[in-house]
Order: structure tokens, then C-alpha cells, then sequence
């Protein structure tokens, strides 16, 4: 059985990307596969803001020809290196948009040609791939919204946001919804960042609203993520999410008009003060929503990339 290899050039950074890509290979052993994380450089630390049992290993070394070597798209450093490589390739792609920007999207054409084995985080970035990427095979493993994690909590006036992507356009929409609502001794903002992924979804668990301040998102694992603790959500989709964005499961609004945000925000709020029957059933969409984005659906999808597409059983 040959080894797969997942190459994490800078695992150091929060975010989803480098969470499900150890998703995936602690997955992976856990059906029986030789797999596990390669942390390029020496300095690398594993992250500790979320639990993982993934096995990895320090290197910048040459891998073993037999390794099936799986690349982030937005790594093309790295990717010109491997692409001389005689080892098989799979482009893991999270977001079409830093494919484009920062990855593949930036090599030379007669390099792009030799990854032509893509593995997508959902259907939309599937369909982006092959419209733009040369290809042989595309396979799709949703990421995941843990339904083991990510569960409602008695709700409490909480708006929760996690600014990091938009923070300027935080500050307008906190100002705008100020000026629409007035003071609001009532509810308080939980402004999530620096916290671990339990501290997360205990804080999306209790909130009644989630702004979501997404930005060119791949499929936004924060948007499932509170929609399947049944928070209220409001703001931008980030692009991406737009697959599975619906006026049942949320309050959606132009990318970047924060106006519109600012008030998709106040109407969220008013929906959760009144607690009556289109409260719950926007949150009723949002979970069933999420429902469709699970772990045990990545699980099925993993397993099968692997096996029907790659040609890779375990054990063997």
C-alpha cells in the first residue's frame, strides 16, 4: 500500500483549511491507510487550537517514489518543485479563489498540465476546477461542519462574529446597527478569535445570531458551522456558500454592502426576539442545512476518492 502524503507548508496559521487537511489524514488512518501530514520545514509546530490524532513528520526532503503526494492549491513554491516529480499528485482544493491567486493559478501552463488529479472541498469548487484546470479526475470530499462539536445550546441574546477576513467592514456594520438600533443593554457581541475549536462552538452553540462576515470562501466551514448550532445568520456568503445559501437558512446580502448587512442584522435580531414560528423555522433550515455537510458524509466521500478513484485500498 503506498503511503499519502499530505503537504502542509505552513501549518502555524488558524484556519479551516489547515484543520480539515488533518481531518483528512487522521480519517484516513483511522480506515486503515498509510497516511500522514508532512510539515515542510523543521520549525513546524502542529496546531493546537483544535483536538487531532493525525500522525506527521518534518521534512523538505525528497518523498519516497511511492508516496502519493496530495498539494494545497495555494502553495505554488511548492507545487513548481513537486510537479518534477515522478510521484502521483492530488490538488487538494479548499478555495478555488487562492488556487487562482496564489497556487496553481500562478505556474506556468506546462507545469498546471501535470496536476490533473483534483479533490474538492464541495460541488461548487468541483465545477470551478473543471472549467479552469486541466483534468483527468475531479473527486469531491465535502468538508464538514462536526456535528460531534457543533451542537445548539440554550440560546442567549449573543450576536457572534468572527471577524477576521472582514474586520473594517465589522467596525461599519457594528456602527451602522448601533445607529438602527440604539442602545442594546439586552444583547451582547461575542467576537470570536484566538479561541480553540471547543471554545468556538460552545460560543456559536449559546449565540441566537451569527453575523457572518465570510470573504471569498471556497464553502465556509464558519457559515455551517453556526448554522448547525441553529444560530440566526446574517451577512455575506463569502461567494462560495451561495451552492447551499437559501432565504429559509439565513438573511443574505450583497458582497461588501455593508448597509445591507447592518440591517439583515437588525431584522436576524428581531426575528430572535420574537422566538415565534419564523424563528424556528429559519433555524430549522439552517441545521437541515448543515445536515447535509456532516462528518459522517466526508467519512463516505474520503474513503471513496480513495478507493474507487484513486485505486487505493487499505492495508494493501
Amino acid at each position: 500500500m503506498p503511503r499519502i502524503v499530505y503537504l502542509l507548508p505552513n501549518s502555524g496559521i488558524a484556519t479551516g483549511g489547515v484543520k480539515v487537511t488533518f481531518r483528512h489524514v487522521e480519517a484516513l488512518v483511522a480506515l486503515g491507510y498509510d497516511a500522514v501530514i508532512r510539515l515542510l520545514g523543521s520549525s513546524q509546530a502542529t496546531p493546537t487550537w483544535f483536538a487531532h490524532t493525525a500522525p506527521f513528520e518534518r521534512s523538505t526532503g525528497v518523498p519516497d517514489p511511492d508516496d502519493i503526494l496530495v498539494l494545497p492549491e495555494d502553495a505554488a513554491e511548492v507545487m513548481a518543485v513537486v510537479a518534477t516529480y515522478a510521484n502521483r499528485k492530488v490538488v487538494f482544493c479548499q478555495n478555488p479563489h487562492s488556487a487562482a491567486s496564489q497556487g496553481i493559478g500562478r505556474l506556468p501552463r506546462q507545469s498546471q498540465a501535470r496536476f490533473r488529479t483534483f479533490m474538492a472541498c464541495s460541488p461548487g469548487v468541483a465545477l470551478w476546477i473543471s472549467r479552469f484546470l486541466d483534468h483527468d479526475l475531479i473527486g469531491t470530499v465535502p468538508a464538514f461542519a462536526d456535528e460531534r462539536l457543533f451542537t445548539p445550546a440554550p440560546k442567549q441574546r449573543v450576536i457572534a462574529a468572527i471577524p477576521r477576513k472582514r474586520p473594517e467592514e465589522f467596525h461599519a456594520i457594528r456602527h451602522m446597527f448601533d445607529r438602527l438600533r440604539g442602545a442594546e443593554p439586552a444583547w451582547r457581541w461575542e467576537v470570536i478569535e484566538g479561541r480553540s475549536e471547543a471554545e468556538t462552538a460552545r460560543a456559536l452553540g449559546g449565540a441566537a445570531v451569527f453575523l457572518s462576515l465570510a470573504r471569498l470562501e471556497g464553502m465556509s466551514m464558519t457559515i455551517l458551522e453556526a448554522m448547525a448550532c441553529e444560530c440566526l445568520v446574517a451577512g455575506f456568503t463569502g461567494v462560495g456558500p451561495r451552492e447551499y445559501a437559501t432565504t429559509m437558512n439565513g438573511f443574505w446580502v450583497p458582497e461588501d454592502d455593508t448597509e445591507a448587512a447592518a440591517h439583515a442584522l437588525v431584522h436576524a435580531l428581531t426575528l430572535a426576539e420574537e422566538n415565534a414560528a419564523g424563528a424556528h423555522l429559519m433555524r430549522h433550515a439552517a441545521s437541515v442545512t448543515a445536515a447535509q455537510w456532516t462528518h459522517a458524509h466526508f467519512i463516505q466521500a474520503l474513503e471513496g476518492f480513495w478507493r474507487d478513484g484513486m485505486g487505493v485500498l487499505p492495508g494493501r
